[in-house]
């Protein structure tokens, strides 16, 4: 309903409109002006207040991301394959592995970026024992690692050829049991060991089996 004006037995206007008042016998607005001018700096405290709440969860969240992704660098802690995934990504790591392997978590050292190792540890363990335990997968930075990891074939007691992948493979017969890859096109050598010696050349001969872990 639009604003009426009427007349009264006394003769005195009213007003029909809830936004207006006699006071006086004159006719003024309500004051709504001091809610109009609080409303607006309560609605901005919240806003700011819903804000500040959610900076603090991410710094928070931020802050224990980088303290897990330090222990599991330095090797102090063992992970999961999808956690493993999520620090080397999360950290712009280069890491090379044979894949993800059932009843096994991984601990990763890569506090050197250019040298970096990754154990395959079965659950329940550690993994600090001695590096003849378990199997490791190391990644380091090798200019030229294709030709150096051929030339190598030439040692006493080398053995040489290139894989279905076309990286470079080498190991001494003697000792089967530490296998070296040099990619194809990439400064970067591979070392797979396995204290069962079939099992390290078995990986580096398999397609796609040594792949950057993403």
């Amino acid at each position: 309903m639009g604003i009426g004006i009427l007349q009264d037995e006394s003769g005195v206007r009213t007003l029909l409109d809830h936004g207006m008042r006699e006071v006086s016998g004159d006719y003024k607005p309500v004051k709504r002006m001091r809610v109009r001018y609080i409303l607006p700096h309560i609605i901005t405290a919240l806003v700011f207040s819903l804000l500040s709440l959610s900076v603090e969860h991410y710094i928070s969240a931020k802050n224990s991301n980088l303290q897990e992704d330090l222990l599991v660098i330095h090797g102090a802690k063992t992970v999961d394959a999808q956690e493993l995934r999520d620090v080397v990504v999360r950290n712009g790591l280069t890491v090379y592995w044979v894949g993800a392997e059932s009843g096994y978590k991984y601990l990763l050292n890569a506090a050197v970026p250019s040298s970096i190792s990754l154990r395959y540890v079965p659950v329940g363990s550690t993994g600090q024992g001695e590096k003849t335990t378990y199997r490791e997968v190391g990644t380091f930075v090798s200019a030229g690692a294709f030709g150096i990891t051929r030339k190598a074939a030439s040692l006493d007691n080398g053995v040489g050829f290139v894989n279905v992948d076309g990286h470079a493979v080498y190991y001494d017969s003697r000792d089967p049991t530490n296998v070296y890859l040099g990619l194809k096109n990439k400064d970067i050598q591979i070392e797979v060991f396995d204290p069962r010696p079939d099992q390290a050349l078995a990986k580096v001969m398999s397609a796609k089996t040594v792949s950057k872990i993403r």
